[in-house]
């Protein structure tokens, strides 16, 4: 039962937060590395809730990109938390339209103390425009919690979306990423010593700031 109650509340204040940045908007060119880290201070009511993660992204063709990454700040709450999936684009950009790319992928969880672990799939969909080094973003993206009826006091959800627009400029081999996201503004959840606003209260949100290598 202490496991079960350590794993809800750990995922509780994950999912309601949907705190990872979005990875790649664009794809990358075919064979190209991307390597960065990113971090951001998401705000719930009056307080902040820091988050900082690594990952690495791989174009394997002109068109997907397959990426895979880990949240360090989950290490801190007790948790491994790995992440992996892929972008594509669905409609190419052409001219002054924008493109379109989706995403699919999920993220996992595992505790270090007693090793329980959940696994919550994910998708989202950007809409992007590329000019030179330029890259500007908006974006749409949502978990899925397959045991969100496991959750006490009902404050368990099937879907923990969230809603970005950005700014990246990336340049030869360095990608700078800047992003505003609103997390989870559908409904009222209690996170440890915090309650996550609902649609009025737009749920958390902040801003997300990233570095990158390509090689």
């Amino acid at each position: 039962m202490m496991k079960m109650k350590y794993v809800v509340v750990l995922c509780t204040l994950v999912l309601a937060t949907s705190c990872t940045p979005t990875k790649v908007v664009v794809p990358l060119e075919e064979g190209q590395w991307q390597i960065g880290v990113t971090q951001g201070r998401p705000q719930f009511n009056e307080g902040f809730l820091p988050v900082l993660g690594g990952y690495a992204a791989k174009g394997i063709s002109s068109t997907k990109t397959n990426y895979g990454g880990i949240q360090f700040s989950s290490l801190f709450l007790g948790a491994v938390q790995l992440e992996a999936g892929q972008v594509a684009t669905l409609v190419p950009q052409q001219g002054l339209n924008p493109g379109i790319s989706y995403s699919y992928g999920a993220q996992s969880f595992m505790s270090t103390r007693d090793y329980a672990f959940r696994f919550y799939p994910e998708a989202g969909l950007n809409a992007f425009f590329q000019a030179g080094p330029h890259i500007l973003n908006v974006s749409a993206n949502t978990w899925v919690d397959p045991t969100w009826f496991l959750a006490d006091f009902g404050r368990g959800q099937i879907l923990a979306p969230s809603f970005s627009a950005g700014y990246r400029l990336r340049y030869k081999w360095f990608e700078a990423q800047l992003e505003y996201k609103i997390l989870n503004p559908t409904r009222e959840i209690h996170i440890p010593q915090a309650y996550v606003p609902n649609t009025s209260g737009l749920g958390g949100k902040g801003f997300f700031y990233g570095i990158a290598i390509n090689f």
